[in-house]
């Protein structure tokens, strides 16, 4: 079986949606000006450099939604990408999104670049806590989003968190029986951080937000692999991606004030 191998390239966050939860994310993935063809091109060669042959490559655009660059923008980054699958140095390409971009001319586009795995910020399935936290669609728009992208042939992905203001254990529980039923291919989970200069931050030193303890983000993530793993659908995460910003808070360029789980799984 070919070893998988993802070079990703961090987009900063367009929306501001996410305030409440997430605000200064895109900024610990140090990625926090407009990128270009050029940067595509840079990110792509250097991660060439060091995959091994016979290795299944495939790009993949993450941090914030791909779907809320304006229409050229994704173009450009998505025609330098499509030109390394062309010759034949990589095979294909992930976007991540939130669900309220998706729509059929969006996906035509995508289509057409032959991007092959869509990853939805999904979040929770309960409509309260996704508000309370800072976002600007329903759990409806998961599902539709969902359906639309197995129909057009994408590989569909979902992201989930654990810990969000509010959301219980049995919340999170409920989140994966749902997304079970839309029939994900993969599965991100992510607990929540506490980054510095956001709400979430302000209401932590408040004590109006705790963050999960270490044993409780493990127990509830081991619940929730086991009903994907019945189902079938890979975890291919669980964590945030490492960094110097997202390591522990007492390491001085850390962004992060408080997590559950200080590494991925």
């Amino acid at each position: 079986m070919k070893k998988q191998y993802i070079i990703p390239i961090f987009i900063p966050s367009i929306s501001n949606s996410n305030d409440y939860i997430f605000g200064n994310l895109i900024s610990i993935k140090e990625q926090v000006k407009q990128i270009n063809k050029e940067d595509v091109k840079k990110i792509i060669e250097e991660h060439l450099k060091y995959v091994k042959e016979g290795s299944k490559v495939e790009i993949g655009f993450f941090g914030g939604s791909f779907g809320e660059l304006d229409e050229e923008k994704q173009k450009e980054l998505l025609l330098e990408a499509y030109e390394y699958i062309k010759l034949g140095k990589t095979d294909s390409i992930r976007i991540s999104v939130k669900p309220n971009n998706i729509n059929k001319k969006f996906l035509k586009r995508l289509k057409k670049y032959k991007v092959k795995t869509i990853e939805l910020e999904v979040q929770s399935s309960n409509d309260y806590i996704l508000k309370k936290s800072g976002n600007d669609y329903t759990f409806d728009d998961v599902k539709k989003a969902s359906r639309l992208i197995r129909l057009h042939g994408f590989t569909l992905g979902h992201q989930m968190m654990v810990g969000l203001p509010e959301s219980t254990n049995l919340d999170e529980i409920n989140t994966a029986k749902q997304l079970i039923k839309l029939k994900p291919k993969m599965v991100r989970i992510y607990p929540v951080l506490v980054i510095k200069n956001t709400k979430l931050e302000k209401d932590y030193n408040e004590g109006k937000y705790k963050a999960l303890t270490l044993v409780q983000a493990v127990e509830t993530c081991k619940e929730l692999v086991k009903l994907f793993a019945k189902k079938n659908i890979e975890v291919i995460r669980i964590g945030n991606q490492s960094a110097d910003t997202t390591n522990e808070s007492v390491i001085e360029k850390s962004k992060v004030v408080a997590r559950t789980i200080s590494s991925s799984i």
